[in-house]
């Protein structure tokens, strides 16, 4: 799927596999903006892929996708299990308001019997997410988040989790499973030194449905879906990624990870025509 001479350069961003793909297409690629934007061309269609998002999802779906309480608010509207994210929203508050908007969201995360997780509304690869268990410690942590996410945060509860799953989802059809296994981090982040562990497709229908059926209810043609299974051995969706991000944390473990990321951006840019 990808040119032994691309592959031999094992860049491992997103650009080296669009270029591969590009190639092997019939794409013209560009790269601009430091590799933060890329353009594909064909004929007189042009795309382009900002950061590590596609252009295949429509504005809406994708906005959905990228905000961790919608995520849960849609997806659990539609009964699909989540796991739960409360709004912050400290904008145009008072000092007062803003105090007793933060003790009703901590408590209904369930932090006067256990711990939260508080993080951006609008984050990735783990940045920012951190744990808490008192009301002090939340407190003051979300005092941060606001002040650097323009007064907006959320809240989830903190769960025991035995095991993260990834599905990136096309057009109604898995492209590749796996499983994010953590080191010594309590988070579940490849950018934190999880592990990733090819799954196989056909064996892992359950969880495959569940992520087909998240996106569906989204209305996302492409996404990355994370599930989790809590110590009940019970499974959910954690947030739906619109962003596809397949870089060194994945593809630089080894040449069945660089081909599985390779095949998949494959499928991706195949998915333009």
């Amino acid at each position: 799927m990808i040119a032994p001479e691309l592959e031999a350069e094992a860049l491992h961003d997103i650009g080296y596999f669009l270029r591969g793909s590009a190639d092997n297409l019939g794409w013209d690629y560009q790269a601009l903006r430091g590799g933060w934007l890329h353009e594909l061309q064909k004929g007189g269609t042009k795309h382009y892929v900002i950061g590590y998002s596609f252009p295949h999802n429509s504005n809406t779906a994708a906005r959905v996708a990228m905000d961790k309480v919608a995520t849960y608010t849609v997806l659990s509207a539609a009964g699909v299990d989540a796991v739960q994210h409360f709004l912050v929203l400290a904008k145009g508050r008072s000092r007062q308001e803003i105090r007793r908007l933060c003790h009703n969201q901590l408590r209904l995360a369930g932090l006067s019997t256990s711990e939260v997780v508080l993080k951006p509304v609008t984050g990735s690869n783990g940045r920012d997410v951190e744990r808490a268990a008192t009301f002090r410690a939340a407190r003051k942590k979300l005092d941060h988040l606001l002040g650097r996410y323009d007064g907006v945060a959320a809240v989830s509860p903190y769960l025991d989790l035995r095991r993260e799953v990834r599905v990136i989802v096309l057009d109604g059809a898995p492209l590749l499973i796996f499983e994010k296994i953590r080191n010594a981090d309590w988070r579940h982040n490849l950018a934190f030194g999880a592990a990733p562990k090819l799954l196989s497709i056909h064996e892992n229908e359950r969880l495959i449905a569940e992520a087909l059926r998240a996106c569906e209810v989204i209305g996302l043609r492409l996404a990355a879906v994370d599930l989790v299974e809590s110590g009940d051995r019970s499974w959910r969706i954690l947030e739906v990624n619109e962003g596809i991000n397949l870089g060194s944390g994945f593809a630089g473990q080894g040449t069945e990870y660089l081909r599985a990321a390779a095949t998949t951006y494959h499928a991706i840019v195949r998915a333009l025509e």
